[in-house]
């Protein structure tokens, strides 16, 4: 039984995924080379994760075609993940208050330039997010029924209002 989720569903679930990390995040930002990127990762997680949450719920309403409904979603749900990912990996293994002077993993130099390349590209899936949603926002405001109640009218022969 492999029957695949609608794309609201699966933009909600990458939410909750970003949001479950970025309250994970909160409690390993004490430890971290630079707690204020720290901090930033957190809120970026939880704020990422909301806003794919409320995406989820306007994406079927949007006016793409399938191929670039799931083309923006992922490029939404990727920009969001890179988003806190850049900044996770400036705060754990970047240069700051806390950073070792013998780094296991590489210098501090290294992982700074790396968590800012990674949110060189998340800004850049941003950008391209923002604008699959504009263009699929063009035709939502074409006149539609105000209500199931002035159809109804319609067919029972009433009046129809202006």
């Amino acid at each position: 039984m492999n029957q695949r989720l609608p794309i609201d569903l699966r933009l909600a679930r990458h939410g909750a995924i970003l949001l479950f990390l970025g309250m994970l995040t909160g409690f390993v930002i004490v430890n971290s080379h630079n707690p204020k990127a720290g901090n930033g990762a957190h809120l970026t997680g939880l704020i990422g994760g909301y806003g794919l949450i409320a995406l989820g719920m306007l994406w079927p309403r949007l006016k793409l075609g399938r191929l670039w409904s799931g083309v923006g979603a992922w490029v939404t749900a990727v920009s969001l993940y890179l988003n806190w990912i850049g900044l996770f990996v400036m705060a754990e293994f970047g240069s700051g208050p806390n950073a070792a002077n013998a780094p296991h993993l590489g210098t501090a130099t290294f992982w700074d330039r790396t968590g800012g390349i990674i949110l060189m590209l998340a800004v850049v899936l941003s950008l391209a997010s923002g604008v699959f949603v504009l263009v699929g926002l063009r035709n939502l405001g074409t006149p539609f029924p105000s209500s199931r109640g002035d159809e109804v009218i319609a067919r029972r022969g009433a009046p129809q209002r202006g």
